[in-house]
């Protein structure tokens, strides 16, 4: 269940990373754009049924873009059980349905596709930070950036630049994810089975 989410940003929240400054130019710049985003977030998933694309019918339609979201399949490749392959599998289906398949309309695999992967990316926070070395969340800097930057290629009149950044953002997410997935599951089981020690 998707509740409306207001009051963005959340009081707690400061936008600012540690090591920089408060109260710096560079500081109040970092902590607008990313109340800005969580806001923009926030709306996106509001309006549950909306692609929130500014480009009307087919020109926003494109198989990069879209079907790219099947790299969010791969770590279901590395992932051990059913529960966790399914997940995966999960989030890509949903990606490839609201990228592609209902793109250009009103769909609730939209609001579906939007709340997943919300989720799962707090999941992976969750247990990647538990879990992993703290090195890793430089990886996921690349996807994100990508992320943004699609958002940020939302303002343009030609789609293009949206295609090229939000396909990057499927596929450096869809591998960063894999990786975290096998350093989390794989690489402790085969170590064990070898004789080695990770960590």
């Amino acid at each position: 269940v998707c509740l409306p989410l207001t009051n963005y940003p959340p009081r707690w929240w400061t936008g600012r990373p540690p090591w920089i400054a408060p109260g710096t130019m560079g500081a109040k710049l970092l902590q607008a754009r990313a109340a800005s985003l969580l806001k923009e977030h926030a709306m996106t998933i509001n309006r549950f049924r909306s692609p929130n694309m500014p480009w009307e019918g087919s020109a926003c339609r494109s198989p990069a873009a879209g079907l790219s979201g099947a790299c969010y399949a791969l770590p279901a490749l590395v992932a051990p059980g059913v529960l966790e392959p399914a997940l995966w599998l999960t989030t890509a289906f949903l990606s490839c349905m609201a990228d592609y398949v209902h793109i250009s309309h009103d769909s609730a695999f939209h609001g579906l596709d939007r709340c997943w992967a919300t989720l799962m990316l707090l999941r992976c926070s969750l247990l990647f930070g538990a879990r992993l070395d703290p090195s890793f969340f430089l990886l996921a800097l690349v996807p994100l950036g990508c992320f943004v930057k699609g958002r940020d290629a939302k303002l343009l009149p030609d789609p293009s630049g949206w295609v090229f950044w939000h396909t990057l953002w499927h596929c450096s997410g869809g591998l960063v994810v894999t990786l975290g997935v096998w350093m989390l599951y794989r690489a402790p089981a085969e170590a064990a089975a070898s004789g080695l020690h990770i960590g």
